[in-house]
């Protein structure tokens, strides 16, 4: 399966403006950030300074920065890590990981850009496994980290932390989430 095919399979989320086709815009989002594009503004500016990639990426004109915005904000985001791994296997893990020794880490970021203009800051917690120096999950966040976070923890099946070290900062240390690791036999640090 090549990514053309992998992005297609994607339900489109947006109900109008579909003036660009879905998989053209991921696509285009994935070659600016192998590009070293850091920001969904500079994917603008970089497929602006690029209009040799419209054709192949199925492309009439260059998406704005708002387009890109709404539409990568509606994704979801476990079809498009299917897609990808379907895709790009080799980037798959084991089944078996992460191992029943993995330092994980907790952290929430705001992304970087996404409280621009008129659109609201979007915030993430992410779930790392310094052992693969591998991200195994991220979620945005409703309303708060810690919610975001116990959720991942039962989203990735980790019955059982015993063994396992789970480093966080200080705004996950909020006695819900402390007991509901140390429930899972594991201590927090």
């Amino acid at each position: 399966m090549n990514l053309r095919e992998a992005l297609v399979s994607l339900n489109d989320p947006r109900y109008q403006n579909r003036r660009y086709p879905l998989w053209g815009v991921v696509a285009l989002v994935l070659v600016a950030f192998l590009c070293r594009v850091d920001s969904l503004r500079g994917v603008a500016r970089f497929a602006q300074a690029n209009p040799f990639l419209y054709k192949p990426l199925g492309l009439r004109k260059a998406p704005g920065r708002t387009a890109i915005a709404q539409l990568i904000r509606r994704l979801d985001p476990q079809a498009l890590s299917s897609a990808l791994q379907q895709v790009f296997p080799e980037l798959s893990l084991p089944a078996s990981f992460p191992t029943p020794t993995s330092t994980l880490v907790a952290d929430g970021k705001v992304l970087r850009g996404s409280a621009k203009g008129e659109s609201p800051v979007v915030r993430v917690v992410e779930l790392w496994c310094e052992e693969a120096r591998h991200s195994l999950t991220q979620a945005q966040v409703n309303r708060r980290e810690d919610e975001a976070l116990l959720g991942l923890l039962e989203r990735m099946g980790l019955e059982s932390l015993a063994g396992r070290v789970v480093a966080a900062d200080a705004g996950f240390l909020y006695p819900q989430v402390a007991e509901a690791i140390r429930a899972k036999g594991r201590i927090t640090c």
